[in-house]
């Protein structure tokens, strides 16, 4: 069955519904599913035990270890142990090995308050799975940048902790952006989105299998506390200003912004206030900009400026810093968090 969404503009996201596997599919690299499903689709398979695991993948059209390890897991299964769901996001974007189309939104940041295309996609998803028992949720996405296998939960419930440590025992704990599919879901179920590294790494699509493997053989969902985990809390995410020109140390390019080397391959480690962390002609706030949870502009709390060096004013953890210039640019540079201690929860 297919359910069109058609929204006057320049695309259409319509959103095919499913009750089984089309032939073929599990078979399908990613950059070949939009040519076989035609867009967004969600697929409902049926189990003894109804109560069902809803797994996402390829929101971003790029980041396909979790489909990879998905459709490798159900290969292998010629019975389910329970029900699952499965939204199968951006295969446009797959389709060119992009993470987003230049006019698509971002399929993670339709879930509260979307307008237009990506707003209505975001609720034909939610009527579809209205009135659906679920078990819990899991949301698969690659890395950019050097980062550890680590889990993201939107709220500290001991369920979500324990179907992130199910994964890892790193786990971010994010109230912003507030628009991603986790934060949705947490309202229905226990949910939670993995980091299973990046792209092209097959131990990435192994995690995937193995996490998957695990969690449909549950018979309730586990508990954890924040002692058991590496568990740090995100402060604010870290952006390059629109317009304004920028390279890596690296690049050895005369820029406005140029950004240190090597914070990349220190991701969930401490950078120590002092830290240089890029140099530039202009401003601080000309060229970069941090928004805290609540989407206010802390900049200064953050960076000064010695000369033309860009310093850290506190101690950081980053995350997700990226060297790729389309992430940096649609995203953004990377997170700044803080470990958090046991009684925090």
């Amino acid at each position: 069955m297919k359910v069109s969404l058609f929204t006057p503009g320049r695309f259409d996201v319509p959103l095919r519904m499913l009750s089984e596997l089309p032939e073929g599919l599990l078979d399908c690299r990613a950059e070949e599913l939009l040519a076989v499903l035609g867009g967004p689709t969600l697929i409902h398979l049926s189990a003894a035990r109804e109560s069902s695991l809803f797994v996402s993948v390829l929101l971003h059209g790029n980041e396909t270890s979790g489909w990879d390890g998905l459709r490798r897991y159900l290969a292998d299964q010629p019975e389910l142990s329970r029900g699952m769901t499965i939204f199968i996001g951006n295969v446009a974007a797959a389709s060119q090995g992009l993470r987003v189309l230049p006019d698509q939104p971002d399929f993670n940041r339709i879930w509260n308050g979307a307008t237009g295309a990506g707003g209505a996609l975001a609720q034909a998803v939610r009527s579809a799975i209205a009135d659906r028992s679920l078990f819990a949720a899991v949301d698969l996405h690659n890395n950019t940048g050097h980062n550890p296998y680590y889990a993201v939960v939107t709220d500290l419930q001991p369920e979500n902790l324990g179907l992130a440590y199910l994964f890892s025992d790193k786990a971010v704990y994010v109230r912003e952006p507030d628009t991603v599919l986790t934060r949705e879901f947490a309202r229905r179920c226990p949910a939670i989105t993995l980091e299973v590294g990046p792209v092209g790494d097959a131990r990435c699509e192994q995690r995937v299998y193995d996490y998957l493997n695990r969690a449909m053989e549950l018979d309730a969902v586990p508990t954890a506390t924040p002692a058991e985990f590496n568990l740090f809390r995100a402060l604010g995410r870290v952006h390059v200003r629109r317009g304004i020109d920028f390279s890596f140390a690296d690049d050895e390019l005369d820029t406005p912004l140029v950004l240190t080397g090597g914070v990349e391959a220190i991701n969930f480690h401490e950078l120590a206030a002092g830290s240089r962390f890029g140099t530039t002609t202009l401003g601080i706030d000309a060229v970069l900009n941090v928004l805290d949870v609540d989407h206010r502009d802390v900049t200064a709390e953050f960076f000064e400026i010695d000369g033309d060096e860009i310093l850290l004013k506190r101690s950081v953890v980053p995350a997700m810093y990226t060297t790729d210039p389309y992430v940096v640019r649609q995203d953004c540079l990377c997170y700044f968090m803080d470990r958090m201690d046991a009684e925090s929860g």
